[in-house]
């Protein structure tokens, strides 16, 4: 999927009615991300410049994660209500996805986070710097 350096477009949400949500984008070869609680928006954009390794790893996870066999989405019957959303769009090295969730993830059955879900998100938030 290519190497160091940023993809051409990344954005990535994750929240919904209740409980904390993320806003991550790509602008410019920087990664603006945004962290708020209750549906609501901080407000407050903090900005990112991951090395060209962190965005190397980054990558790696995503090819082995096999995300670009991810389907466009993912509708849990348990959407009704209190509801976790999420978007991702990648463009990098060839690769365009688009892919969005409703209490629903890819390698679930049912509205579970998957564990492929779950080291996405990481890799999303250790290019950010929320994680380790």
């Amino acid at each position: 999927m290519g190497n160091g350096g940023p993809p051409a477009a990344f954005e990535f949400y994750i929240g919904g009615s209740v409980g904390p949500s993320l806003y991550v984008r790509l602008v410019d070869g920087r990664l603006l991300h945004e962290w708020a609680s209750a549906g609501g928006y901080s407000g407050v954009v903090t900005e990112t410049s991951p090395t060209p390794e962190e965005w190397g790893r980054f990558r790696e996870t995503v090819d082995r994660l096999g995300i670009r066999e991810w389907e466009p989405e993912y509708v849990s019957a348990h959407s009704c209500c209190d509801v976790t959303y999420w978007h991702l769009r990648l463009e990098t090295g060839g690769l365009k996805i688009v892919v969005r969730g409703a209490n629903a993830y890819p390698g679930s059955p049912g509205p579970e986070v998957s564990r492929e879900f779950r080291e996405f998100r990481t890799a999303v938030e250790r290019l950010i710097g929320r994680s380790t």
